[in-house]
C-alpha cells in the first residue's frame, strides 16, 4: 500500500532544496535527508516490538531498459538501490535491469535514478570539453566512463552512512527480514543467477574528475513521478 503522507514529506525535502534561496550545500544534502525519512518510514511500517519485526510490505520488480550507457547507469541503480532498502539483477544480454522492493522503496530509486543519470550526463559532457581544452589526452569514451565510476563511488559514500546507522541502529532486525524478502522474490524470477563482473576503470583522469563534481553535485530532483509504477 502506498503511503502517500511519507511521499508527501519526502516531495517537500526535496522541494526545499529546489527554492531560489537555497544555497548549493543544501540542495546537495536534500537527497541524504530524503533516503534517511525514507528508511525512518519503513521502520514504521514494520511495527517492531519486543525484539521482533513483521516481514516487510509485499516485494514488486519493476524492470528498466537503457539502449545507451546501461554499464555505469546499471551501477548508479545498484547503489541508490541499496541505499534503499531494495535490490537490482542485471540482464546484460538485454541492456536491462530489475529492481526488486516494496513501492515506496522503488519509487524513491527511480526518482533520484532519472535525477542523477540527467545531472551526470550533463555534467560528463560538459566537463569533458573543459578537459579537451586543457589539453587532455584521454579519449572521449574512456574518460566519460571513469567520470560516471568516480561520481557513482562518491555517491555510494555520501549515501553510506545513513544506511549504516540504519543497519546497525534501530533498523537491524527490520533490514534483515528485508534481505530475506528481497531473496526470496529474486530467487523466483531468477532461479539461476550468474556472477557478475565489474568493470576496471580505465582512465583515472576521468574518474577523479567525476568523483570531485559529484561531491557537491546537485541530487534532488525538479520533477517528480506523478504516475503510478506498475510493480510485477
Amino acid at each position: 500500500m502506498v503511503d502517500n503522507n511519507i511521499t508527501e514529506k519526502i516531495a517537500k525535502l526535496l522541494a526545499m532544496a529546489e527554492h531560489p534561496n537555497s544555497n548549493q550545500n543544501e540542495a546537495a544534502v536534500a537527497l541524504e535527508k530524503a533516503q534517511e525519512l525514507l528508511l525512518k518510514n519503513n521502520l514504521s511500517r514494520a511495527e517492531i516490538s519486543n525484539g521482533e519485526s513483521r516481514t516487510p510490505e509485499g516485494i514488486g520488480k519493476l524492470t528498466i531498459t537503457e539502449d545507451q550507457g546501461y554499464t555505469w547507469k546499471r551501477s548508479l541503480a545498484d547503489v541508490l538501490a541499496s541505499a534503499n532498502l531494495c535490490k537490482v539483477i542485471g540482464s546484460p544480454s538485454d541492456k536491462a535491469w530489475n529492481i526488486f522492493g516494496s513501492y515506496n522503496n522503488v519509487l524513491a530509486v527511480i526518482e533520484m535514478y532519472n535525477w542523477i543519470t540527467l545531472q551526470l550526463t550533463f555534467m560528463a559532457n560538459r566537463d569533458f570539453r573543459e578537459y579537451k581544452n586543457d589539453e587532455g589526452t584521454e579519449r572521449g569514451q574512456t574518460w566519460k566512463l571513469g567520470y560516471y565510476q568516480g561520481a557513482i563511488k562518491a555517491i555510494r559514500d555520501r549515501l553510506a552512512p545513513p544506511m549504516q546507522a540504519f543497519i546497525y541502529g534501530t533498523g537491524h532486525d527490520l533490514v534483515i527480514h528485508n534481505k530475506a524478502s528481497l531473496a526470496t522474490a529474486v530467487h523466483k524470477v531468477f532461479p539461476h543467477l550468474g556472477t557478475s563482473y565489474s568493470q576496471a576503470v580505465r582512465s583515472i583522469d576521468g574518474r577523479s574528475a567525476g568523483h570531485s563534481a559529484a561531491q557537491g553535485m546537485q541530487l534532488s530532483p525538479t520533477k517528480r513521478l506523478t504516475s503510478t509504477l506498475l510493480l510485477s
